[in-house]
């Protein structure tokens, strides 16, 4: 087999495993448990927005997850690293909580709440 066949053929081998290694990743990471926030009155906190729909967020006890209920759905989502406030992800929804009070949540990046403060 020519030299140029065996190198091609090595590297595509090699870009299917990188596009495979975040799937398996992703398989392997442990399923966040959905609690039903209106179950757990007691640990929830609602927001109101100026340009939105108040939402209800349910933190975790051990700090590292918060569950977002909007529109009647529950979203379990996971504590990201920040350079300021607290950030939490599921991969669509992001949570942001800035340092000044104010919280904004994004869908796929885009802004769907923000200017919201705790009532």
């Amino acid at each position: 087999m020519p030299r140029p066949l065996i190198a091609a053929a090595f590297l595509l081998c090699g870009c299917n495993e990188i596009r495979y290694q975040t799937a398996r990743l992703r398989a392997s990471t442990p399923k966040l448990e959905v609690p039903k926030v209106a179950s757990l009155p007691d640990r929830r906190t609602t927001f109101d927005c100026k340009d939105g729909e108040p939402f209800d967020v349910f933190f975790t006890p051990g700090g590292d997850g918060a569950v977002l209920s909007l529109g009647g759905d529950d979203f379990a989502l996971r504590e990201l690293s920040a350079v300021a406030g607290k950030r939490f992800s599921d991969g669509r929804y992001e949570l942001y909580l800035k340092e000044d009070g104010t919280v904004s949540v994004s869908l796929d990046e885009k802004r769907i709440r923000e200017g919201c403060k705790q009532r």
